[in-house]
């Protein structure tokens, strides 16, 4: 038996994470009857490298989070260092293009928690459900299906946000195909006691076994740090090696040992899907939803990064569903101003990120090219840096 509901609510945002948290914020504060569903409740963990870029934490400042930030105490981060598999080791100290923000690393269960208390703080309501599909009608989204408390259940409102991730239940429903496995990655996460870190520095390290990907160490402390391995799925699945292999590989290396590294000492290891952003222009809204974060596929196909265009999405999504909503219009055609909104911020970055990961980071003798010529790789990088490092502010 299906239990229906009244439509109470303006909007329903399927996942808390940080995309899912910052549209339901965008719209609380517009004073939008929000509902967000997740099923988990909260804090809880999700895999991740942690990184918080500049460009996120002005943009969450925007959102009245500035206070709750600075009282989160997370590591602050100021260089880079990348490492080639030959071990050329190259450096760079950067500054946040706003002087109000700044690059962390934070764990996701407290980041995320962080972001979901916000929203509840600016009104939001929340459920926990896991959601099976979204509630189509004539073509057009009037809700979602969902078992709450091990009831299945109709809830409704005029448009729906998929932000349920890279498993998303509304994007499987709403955009079917499944990318392709280059398009595609796997990544795993630990957390390592004793290692001597380098302060205030995130590492990336490149190599044959991971390209085009990398293995990491985002310092959470002066002595642990998040440590990992990405790569792409059809290069992993070539290799046949397990992906907690590699990362075992890693943490045992030559550079690693000598800064105390040991197998032994991993935490909290977790492995997890990404789907990469392509060049090729993906649907992201429909009549009635929007997709936001990596149910949207915005996941930087270089970097492995997410959070930055998560939390961008989430805020482009909340102000074109407040515009659709305040012109009783929820159709895709008023709603495509959301892709328009993507396409015109990211489209340059997901274009140039795709070339790079194919071109140039997939072949290990071409990286290592641009390590010896440094100034070609240090324009890359710098350009990077610059975009999530963006001065994108919300609208008031």
């Amino acid at each position: 038996m299906v239990e229906r509901s009244n439509q109470l609510h303006d909007v329903i945002v399927v996942g808390a994470g940080p995309a899912g948290s910052t549209a339901a914020t965008a719209l609380a504060r517009h004073g939008r009857r929000v509902l967000v569903l997740d099923r988990a409740d909260f804090p809880r963990d999700k895999p991740c490298g942690d990184g918080i870029p500049p460009g996120t934490v002005g943009i969450l400042h925007d959102l009245g989070l500035e206070a709750a930030l600075r009282a989160a105490h997370f590591q602050p981060i100021d260089a880079l260092r990348l490492v080639s598999a030959r071990g050329r080791d190259w450096r760079l100290r950067f500054t946040p293009r706003r002087e109000d923000s700044g690059f962390y690393i934070a764990r996701r269960v407290e980041f995320d928690d962080l972001l979901f208390r916000h929203a509840v703080a600016c009104g939001a309501s929340f459920l926990r459900a896991n959601v099976r599909a979204p509630l189509v009608e004539n073509r057009c989204v009037v809700g979602v299906r969902a078992d709450v408390d091990g009831i299945e259940r109709e809830l409704r409102a005029p448009v729906v946000i998929g932000a349920d991730g890279a498993t998303s239940a509304i994007a499987r429903a709403l955009l079917p195909d499944k990318p392709p496995e280059r398009h595609r990655a796997v990544a795993i996460r630990a957390y390592l006691d004793g290692l001597q870190v380098i302060p205030r520095a995130v590492e990336f390290h490149f190599g044959a076994r991971y390209a085009p990907g990398y293995a990491w160490v985002f310092p959470l402390s002066a002595t642990s740090a998040n440590v990992g391995v990405i790569v792409r799925t059809d290069r992993f699945k070539r290799r046949g090696i397990a992906i907690e292999a590699l990362l075992h590989e890693f943490v045992e290396s030559r550079e690693l040992r000598a800064r105390g590294a040991t197998v032994n000492a991993l935490q909290d290891a977790a492995t997890w899907q990404l789907l990469l952003a392509a060049p090729r222009r993906v649907r992201r809204a429909f009549d009635g939803a929007v997709l936001v974060g990596d149910a949207a596929r915005l996941v930087d196909a270089l970097t492995g990064e997410g959070i930055h265009n998560a939390v961008l999405s989430g805020v482009l999504a909340g102000e074109s569903v407040e515009r659709a909503l305040a012109a009783n219009d929820v159709s895709y055609g008023s709603l495509r101003s959301y892709e328009d909104r993507i396409q015109h911020e990211l489209g340059a970055s997901i274009r140039r990120s795709y070339r790079w990961q194919k071109y140039v980071a997939a072949f290990p003798p071409v990286l290592e090219a641009l390590f010896i010529g440094a100034g070609v790789f240090r324009g890359r990088v710098t350009r990077w840096l610059d975009r999530i490092s963006t001065d994108y502010r919300v609208a008031q």
